[in-house]
């Protein structure tokens, strides 16, 4: 081979040499390295966020925290009327046993009423109801009148509105009955032979109690015509 030819391929050998030897450096060494910083930082990043990460994290939960506190204060000052939105905080409330109830109180409450003794429905009226009574109780006596009152049959009540307000709520209940009311002289004996025919009353009566509550201690507080 001619000397200057050798030559020149030892140049080329050599320099392919450096060239790779320079390339090999920079794919081993430095992309390899790219790559483990990269997972290291954000497995850091991961495991341990910076204070500014954290501050967001417990600032979230404070303020999910005070969310939840207002959530249940609205829960326990909801304010409300009407049925449906009744049923929709109270949707295990016993409405037939609660009407059943209201129907008793209401045969029990008129005849205690014309007997002049409200002593076994007292706990079933609240103090100005209860007051009301006996003002017409008092003001008949002093007629030397009494009154005799006979429920001939009453229909079924039906709940007619409510009206919430925290835990407390008001029931308003429609009652129809057949009834025969007479008044006489307190020293006369009733006329049986001369009754007045019966007549149709028609009554609103509102009762008040603690809702979703075993005891919710019904007490009527208000009545009027229907």
């Amino acid at each position: 081979m001619d000397p200057l030819n050798l030559i020149l391929l030892i140049i080329v050998m050599l320099i392919g040499w450096r060239l790779r030897s320079v390339l090999g450096t920079r794919n081993d060494d430095e992309k390899p390295s790219r790559r483990t910083d990269a997972y290291r930082l954000n497995s850091d990043a991961y495991e341990n966020p910076p204070e500014q990460a954290k501050s967001s994290a417990l600032a979230q939960e404070a303020m999910g925290s005070d969310e939840a506190s207002d959530e249940a204060a609205t829960e326990s000052l909801r304010i409300g009327r009407g049925l449906a939105f009744f049923n929709d905080i109270d949707p295990h409330f016993d409405e037939a046993g609660f009407l059943d109830g209201a129907a008793r109180a209401y045969e029990m409450i008129l005849k205690a009423f014309a007997n002049d003794d409200l002593t076994d429905v007292r706990g079933f009226l609240s103090d100005d109801v209860a007051a009301g009574f006996e003002e017409a109780i008092a003001a008949r006596q002093a007629a030397g009148q009494k009154l005799e009152t006979r429920i001939l049959r009453l229909d079924r009540p039906a709940l007619d509105d409510a009206e919430v307000e925290g835990d407390k709520v008001r029931l308003d209940v429609r009652l129809r009955a057949e009834i025969i009311s007479a008044s006489y002289l307190a020293d006369s004996v009733l006329d049986e032979d001369n009754l007045p025919p019966p007549t149709t009353s028609l009554d609103i009566w509102s009762f008040e109690g603690t809702h979703n509550s075993a005891n919710p201690n019904w007490q009527l507080v208000a009545t009027r015509a229907g």
